[in-house]
C-alpha cells in the first residue's frame, strides 16, 4: 500500500471512529434522560393540556414560563401538519404498530390525545433532541482538537463529557436542553474559527428556543482576540443582541392568559437545600434504575472537580478566564434566585466555558490525579523492564 492510500485508510478510520462514538455517545446520553424524564407526559389526565408536557407545549397552553420555550415544538407540530394526509394516516399506523419509542419514553401520553397529529411531532421532536446533542458533541470534538488534544486524548475527552453530562439531568430535564446545548456550542466554535456572521446567525436562530440566550452573546463578547478592534467588538454585539431581543419579544408575546408567571423565585427553597449537609451527599438513578450516581455535589464528583479545575485554571489564558466569568457568575445569580435545588442544567449557557477550561486540563489529566512519588516509581520500574528485555 502506498503512502497515499494508506492515508486515505487511515482518515476513514478516524472518520469511522469518531462517527461511531459520537453515535453511542448521543446515545446514552439521550436514552438515560428521557427514559427518566421523557417528554414530562406524566400527569394526570384532568389538566393535562395545561401542564408541562409536550402536548401543551405545542398547543401554547403550558404554564409560563415554560411555554415560551415552545417554538420548536410547534414547528416540529407544523411540519407534521405539511405532510399529506394519507401520508400523515399511513406513518401513524406504522408508528402504532412498530412504536417502541412511543413505549420507551412517550407512554405517558393518554390514548385521547395520541393522534397522528401527535405522534408524529413527538417523533419530530425526539430527532430534533438526537440530533442536536450529536452535533453538540461534534463541536465538542472540534474544540478538543482546535485546542491542542490529539486525536486519542479529544476522543477520550469526549467520552468523559458524555458521561459527566447526563448528571446535569439528575433534577429535571426536558427536550429544550438538548436544542440549546447545540446553540450555544456552535455559538462559541464561530467565534473561536472567527467566523462572525455564522455565529450571529447560530445566535439568532437559538435565541427562539429559550428566552434567556440574551447572556449568550454578552459573555461571547469575552472571547474576542486581542487584535478585534473594540467598535468591531460592539457592533457585532448589539446586532446579536437586537437578534435575541426580537426573538425573545416573539418568544413571551400571547401567554398572559397562560397559568404561571414571567419567572419563578425559588430563594428560600434553594438557600433550605444548599444549608442542608444531606444535600451535599445525595445519590440518583438517572443513567439507569438501580445503578445510583451521585449528584454534582456529592464529595466523590466534586473534590476531584475542583481540584483539576484548579489546575486546569492555572493553565487557562486571559480571555478563556473572561469568557467563563462572564458566562458563569450572571448564572449563578439567576441559579441560585430562580432555579431550583440542584437542577445544574439550569447553567448550560456556561458549559462551553466551562468545556474550555476543562480542555487546559485534559492534556494533563494523568499528572494531575498522579502521586508524582508514584510516578517516579513507575518510570523507573518501565526503565528496569525495558533494559532487562
Amino acid at each position: 500500500m502506498n503512502l497515499k492510500n494508506r492515508n486515505r485508510m487511515l482518515a476513514f478510520c478516524r472518520f469511522s471512529i469518531v462517527f461511531v462514538l459520537l453515535l453511542v455517545c448521543a446515545g446514552n446520553i439521550t436514552n438515560s434522560v428521557l427514559l427518566k424524564f421523557g417528554f414530562r407526559d406524566d400527569h394526570k389526565l384532568d389538566g393535562y393540556a395545561q401542564s408541562l408536557t409536550l402536548v401543551s407545549m405545542v398547543e401554547g397552553t403550558a404554564p409560563r414560563p415554560y411555554v415560551y420555550r415552545s417554538t420548536f415544538a410547534k414547528a416540529a407540530k407544523y411540519m407534521a401538519g405539511q405532510l399529506n394526509p394519507a401520508l400523515r394516516q399511513k406513518l401513524f399506523k406504522s408508528i402504532s404498530r412498530y412504536d417502541s419509542l412511543h413505549h420507551s419514553y412517550f407512554s405517558g401520553v393518554p390514548d385521547t390525545y395520541w393522534t397522528p397529529m401527535v405522534a408524529i411531532t413527538y417523533h419530530i421532536v425526539y430527532f430534533f433532541v438526537v440530533l442536536s446533542m450529536a452535533l453538540a458533541l461534534l463541536l465538542i470534538y472540534k474544540l478538543a482538537r482546535m485546542r491542542g488534544l490529539s486525536f486519542g486524548q479529544a476522543l477520550g475527552f469526549l467520552a468523559g463529557f458524555s458521561f459527566i453530562y447526563p448528571l446535569t439531568f439528575q433534577a429535571g430535564a426536558y427536550y429544550y436542553d438538548f436544542i440549546e446545548i447545540l446553540g450555544v456550542f456552535s455559538a462559541c466554535y464561530f467565534m473561536l474559527k472567527r467566523w462572525m456572521i455564522p455565529c450571529t446567525l447560530a445566535i439568532a436562530f437559538f435565541s427562539f428556543n429559550k428566552e434567556t440566550f440574551f447572556l449568550v452573546p454578552l459573555a461571547l463578547f469575552f472571547l474576542h482576540q486581542r487584535d478585534v478592534p473594540m467598535r468591531s467588538r460592539f457592533s457585532w454585539l448589539a446586532l446579536q443582541l437586537v437578534c435575541c431581543f426580537v426573538s425573545r419579544d416573539f418568544l413571551m408575546n400571547g401567554y398572559e392568559a397562560n397559568s404561571g408567571g414571567f419567572i419563578e423565585f425559588h430563594a428560600k427553597e434553594n438557600l433550605l437545600f444548599w444549608l442542608n449537609p444531606a444535600s451535599y451527599v445525595r445519590f440518583y438513578n438517572l443513567v439507569a434504575k438501580g445503578i445510583l450516581t451521585p449528584s454534582l455535589q456529592n464529595p466523590l464528583i466534586l473534590v476531584p472537580t475542583i481540584v483539576f479545575f484548579r489546575r486546569a485554571w492555572q493553565e487557562t489564558s486571559m480571555s478563556d478566564r473572561r469568557y467563563f466569568l462572564a458566562a458563569f457568575l450572571p448564572l449563578l445569580v439567576l441559579f441560585v434566585l430562580f432555579g431550583y435545588t440542584d437542577e445544574i442544567r439550569n447553567l448550560s449557557l456556561a458549559f462551553p466555558a466551562i468545556v474550555l477550561l476543562a480542555l487546559n486540563g485534559a492534556s494533563r489529566f494523568g499528572q494531575i490525579f498522579s502521586n508524582a512519588e508514584s510516578d517516579q516509581t513507575h518510570v523507573e520500574t518501565r526503565v528496569r523492564s525495558n533494559v532487562a528485555g
